[in-house]
């Protein structure tokens, strides 16, 4: 349901890096030429790979999609010659190569757009997208704002190149009620529950829809609401109208 291909964790931002922390594991080499390496990781037992101790920044994936300039077309020239990930000649690319900069650069061309308005589009969201980046502790209790600060920052410094502390008090000033005299941890925690869905998910669906509808293709957008009364996440605020709300106003 949810999640776009223009949400930052989508791509695999240095695959080739998890790449040779898988090689190294499994006693393959990786200044070995690529296809020479694919062919001595194939050939190694799959609990091998599998325990290989890959860890992802946080609000990142190791393993997953990635434009590799094959199935994705950069339309870059082709690069014939193979550099290991820490070699000291590999060419330096100009910008970082960040999750944003790969999909303004490839995934936002008008030739990638104008295929996908080949289809009428339906996306949607739930409430809480972001729920899972806190523990039962927050849930329950809520978070102070040292401890948002510190989640937002990670969230800042491994999304973006540029500007991290402008970005980062940004989203503070953005997503604080600063009608409120005192911030109670469970308002801090859905304020930043919301910034870190608005940034993961929402924003990036919202976007896709705006690059298609102005391909004048049909675009549906919808957010799920609907919590359960003993479900993960408590509800709070304003109650969902269920089929059972319904049966008892008959009543």
């Amino acid at each position: 349901m949810s999640g776009s291909a223009l949400s930052p964790w989508a791509l695999v931002q240095e695959p080739s890096r998890y790449a040779a922390q898988v090689a190294v594991h499994a006693n393959c080499s990786p200044e070995l030429p690529h296809s020479h390496l694919l062919k001595c990781l194939r050939e190694k037992p799959l609990e091998v790979l599998m325990s290989t101790p890959v860890i992802a920044p946080e609000f990142a994936f190791a393993f997953g999609p990635s434009v590799d300039g094959v199935v994705i077309d950069t339309e870059e020239p082709p690069d014939n010659q193979h550099y290991n990930e820490f070699d000291s000649n590999k060419p330096q690319k100009a910008e970082p190569q960040n999750a944003i900069n790969i999909l303004n650069n490839v995934l936002l061309r008008k030739s990638v757009v104008s295929k996908l308005s080949r289809y009428d589009l339906l996306l949607g969201v739930v409430k809480a997208e972001a729920y899972f980046a806190f523990n039962g502790e927050d849930v329950q209790y809520g978070i102070e704002a040292d401890r948002r600060s510190k989640i937002l920052r990670t969230f800042v410094r491994n999304t973006y190149s540029y500007h991290l502390s402008e970005i980062l008090a940004t989203i503070v000033n953005e997503y604080t009620d600063w009608e409120r005299p005192v911030q109670h941890p469970i308002n801090i925690r859905d304020e930043t529950l919301e910034a870190l869905s608005d940034a993961q998910y929402v924003a990036p669906v919202v976007h896709t829809a705006d690059l298609h509808s102005a391909e004048h293709r049909n675009s549906y957008l919808y957010v799920f609401d609907y919590q359960t009364k003993y479900g993960d996440y408590p509800q709070t605020g304003e109650r969902s109208f269920t089929i059972e709300d319904r049966a008892e106003s008959k009543d």
